[in-house]
């Protein structure tokens, strides 16, 4: 009996289990209060303060506070259900505290409580009878008093009444807020559990946008981002959104790189939208909007980049063949030559091969070129859609006439080589044509309608202007389009200098007819000849040169030899009667493969097949003009001499002279000097064209081969010879003499002696030239006779005609 061990006696049991489990759950509803207080009191604090906030500002809390706030609030629910609810209700309850709580609770219980509930936990055994029979007795006294026990008079009802009451009043308030305000509900949910950027309901709502001033197209702020070309003017765009209360003004705020806010106020200009000009832009600029109850959450920002431009732009020239303008490579093929545009206009030979090329300064996304060529403008686009995506190429036929427009997709296998893969750089193949503007429309009409394969060199009007747009990969479009003027330079005809030389419209049977100058050609002269016409020929008849063209060059002279400075045209071999009529021309062409050859004739000399004695007739009544002019030269040097006498009397007579006469011969003498220089130089020029027309008779006689050893030996050493040493020798001795007689006067010099020479140097002129004028009027008497000759003959053929005309009067007289 005393090794038994004490058991808890059934009542005590059922008391603890029941007391264990009403303060489960008077903990857990407790617990379940609390925390709805919690959540009550954390939703009116975040309602008040977003009111409280937006009333302040007009902006919404900001998104990271709210998110915070969420996380916080879940996190504090969590925390107080774990703390009041979880741990709390759930956790281990022993029955020793139990019997200490209801002992402290009942103090009637003594401790006879939790000495059995001690004595049954700790497994007791008795060592004796009488120890067994006390603490049995001390059991059945705790089982008894239990009984009796309220167990409700344990719980303090004033904290879970008072939990309680105000969980259900702040859930009431939320639950009636909800019916009440549904509008409030929805925005604090919106706000806090949502997380919307804009939740407050507005009556004012602004569409902020920008315009990159000179274009007048919207541009919307990505993620509250707009880049803008640096320099460039942007207009800030307000507008109201339909529907909404448009404010008096809109107030803004801004700030540039580095420095302080700026605030200002604009108003609307009529119906239209509010306006803010920021002029040559170069720094990033910060902004806020705000206007009646809106106001923005986060401010705009205008990030300030370097516009599109092209950096360099190049041709890559082919020139035509023919031109022989290409350099050649190592294999002897014709290379091209890179000509870099410098300025606004650039011209090529018509036919060139082009690359026209560019290089911006950043990746372009699109490459507008606008071409006006004659009355067709064409607009091509070449875009790139992605880093990885090919090139697309597009062009606009839009015709200046009521033609329709067409639009042309470039394939992309012959586009991608327009477009560098880098985006930074273009080449469009080009040739410059003759109507190249209709070849151009053809070919993009033949692509529009399929009917013909995309060429890979597209034909180009000879003269075109374009303008060059750039598209960055932020939209930025470049401020002012490229101009650039492309001209195709046609090949001209070539160009003649042609003149006669020694001969004039009338010629012998025998001539010789020299031809003198210079055919020029940009790229090369590939033909020259002769071509003539007999007569009323219409057909020109071709004579080759005696050292025809045999290599293309750009200068050709008209010449035989060194020695013989001119082409000749024998008219001999035509044998032509007397009177016929011979025209002449030079004809010359160049090689232009492409569109020519291009040729040209030189002026037309007519010439009259004359006989030997009619020309020298007509040759001597040019050397008795010649002797007029002649004489009259002569004259002038003589009455030169003759002035220069008096003034050396004069000029000797001022060693006994003073005063005022003395002044008055001064001045006399050096109007003497200087109109004796002036005289003398222009009877030399004079007498030197003199010489040069007896020459050209001269050679008019040699090329008619109507010359004579006697006129010949008359010409050349009696009339040409004195007149050579005239002209190089003669006169430039009395100019030299007059030159110190001009020296002396300004010096105040003697003058006797330059006045001496001047007078033997003048002598020895005239004396020559007396001796020529002497010769030439040999000429007279034989001349004369010619001409009575003539005249006599005339007379006759004139009476001849008159007895014809009279015999057939009086034969029709008598008839009658």
């Amino acid at each position: 009996m005393a090794d038994t061990p004490l058991s808890l006696a059934p009542q005590v049991k059922q008391t603890l289990k029941s007391l264990r489990r009403r303060i489960r759950q008077y903990v857990f509803w407790e617990g379940l209060a609390l925390v709805a207080v919690l959540a009550g009191v954390l939703f009116w604090g975040s309602f008040l303060i977003d009111a409280v906030y937006f009333t302040a500002s007009r902006l919404e809390l900001p998104r990271w506070f709210r998110a915070l706030f969420l996380v916080g609030t879940i996190t504090a629910l969590v925390v107080g259900l774990c703390i009041w609810v979880g741990f709390r209700a759930f956790g281990r309850v022993r029955r020793r505290a139990l019997a200490l709580l209801l002992e402290r609770r009942f103090p009637e219980l003594g401790d006879r409580l939790i000495t059995a509930v001690e004595a049954s936990e700790q497994a007791w055994v008795p060592h004796s009878d009488f120890e067994q029979a006390m603490v049995l007795r001390t059991v059945s006294q705790a089982a008894a008093a239990v009984e009796k026990l309220d167990l409700s008079r344990v719980f303090d009802a004033g904290p879970i009444r008072r939990a309680i009451i105000s969980a259900v009043v702040l859930v009431a308030s939320v639950l009636g807020l909800a019916v009440v305000n549904t509008a409030a509900m929805e925005r604090w949910i919106d706000g806090y559990w949502r997380l919307e950027p804009h939740y407050w309901p507005r009556k004012t709502d602004l569409l902020v946008q920008v315009q990159s001033l000179p274009s007048d197209e919207l541009h919307d702020f990505t993620e509250g981002r707009f880049r803008h070309p640096r320099g460039g003017d942007l207009q800030l765009v307000i507008t109201p959104v339909e529907g909404k209360v448009v404010p008096e003004r809109v107030r803004l705020d801004y700030r540039l790189r580095g420095g302080s806010w700026k605030r200002t106020f604009l108003s609307q200009p009529g119906d239209q939208p509010f306006q803010h000009l920021f002029p040559a832009l170069l720094d990033e600029v910060e902004f806020w909007v705000s206007g009646g109850d809106y106001a923005a959450s986060t401010p705009w920002r205008i990030e300030v980049v370097d516009p599109p431009r092209l950096d360099a732009v190049s041709l890559a020239a082919r020139y035509p063949d023919y031109t022989q303008l290409n350099d050649t490579g190592p294999q002897g093929a014709p290379v091209r030559t890179i000509l870099p545009v410098l300025g606004t206009q650039i011209t090529l030979p018509m036919g060139t091969d082009v690359l026209f090329s560019g290089t911006a300064n950043k990746p372009l996304s699109a490459i507008r070129i606008e071409v006006d060529g004659g009355s067709e403008r064409f607009e091509w686009t070449l875009n790139r859609e992605s880093e990885t995506a090919s090139n697309i190429s597009e062009i606009m036929v839009r015709a200046h006439d009521d033609l329709p427009q067409k639009q042309v997709r470039i394939p992309a296998e012959i586009a991608a080589n327009w477009l560098s893969t880098d985006r930074t750089g273009f080449t469009i193949p080009l040739v410059l044509q003759k109507d190249g503007e209709v070849a151009l429309r053809e070919t993009l009409t033949a692509l529009a309608d399929n009917s013909a394969e995309c060429p890979a060199v597209f034909p180009w009007p000879a003269d075109t202007n374009l303008r060059i747009h750039l598209v960055d990969a932020d939209g930025i479009v470049s401020p002012e389009p490229l101009r650039l003027a492309i001209n195709a330079e046609p090949d001209l005809p070539p160009s003649l200098e042609v003149e006669l030389t020694g001969i004039s419209s009338s010629i012998t049977r025998q001539a010789r007819i020299p031809v003198a100058g210079l055919i020029r050609d940009d790229y090369g002269v590939a033909q020259a000849r002769f071509d003539y016409l007999i007569d009323t020929e219409t057909d020109w008849q071709p004579r080759e040169f005696a050292n025809p063209v045999t290599e293309t060059l750009t200068e050709v002279p008209l010449a035989r030899s060194e020695n013989e400075p001119y082409q000749r045209f024998d008219v001999l071999p035509l044998d032509l009667s007397l009177k016929q009529k011979l025209t002449l021309t030079v004809f010359a062409a160049d090689g232009d493969t492409l569109n020519g050859p291009n040729i040209q004739r030189s002026q037309k000399f007519v010439f009259t097949i004359v006989s030997v004695e009619e020309l020298l007739s007509l040759l001597y009544a040019k050397e008795l003009n010649l002797r007029k002019r002649f004489e009259q030269i002569l004259t002038e040097l003589k009455d030169l001499r003759q002035d220069l006498g008096v003034h050396k009397e004069r000029a000797g007579m001022l060693a006994t002279t003073e005063g005022e006469p003395r002044r008055e011969i001064e001045f006399a003498l050096v109007a003497c000097a200087e109109r004796s220089l002036h005289g003398v130089r222009k009877n030399a020029a004079e007498m030197l064209s003199i010489e040069q027309a007896v020459r050209e008779i001269r050679d008019e006689m040699v090329n008619n081969a109507a010359e004579t050893p006697q006129n010949m030996d008359r010409l050349e050493a009696k009339i040409l010879g004195p007149l050579t040493i005239t002209n190089t020798e003669g006169f430039p001795a009395v100019d030299v003499a007059l030159g110190l007689f001009s020296l002396a006067n300004q010096k105040g010099q003697d003058r006797m002696a330059p006045l001496s020479r001047s007078e033997q140097e003048l002598d020895r002129v005239i004396t020559r030239l007396e001796r020529v004028l002497l010769e030439m009027r040999k000429l007279e008497t034989f001349h004369e006779a010619i001409e009575l000759l003539k005249s006599i003959m005339s007379e006759h053929d004139g009476l001849s005609e008159d007895t014809k005309t009279k015999r057939k009067e009086k034969a029709l007289q008598a008839l009658e």
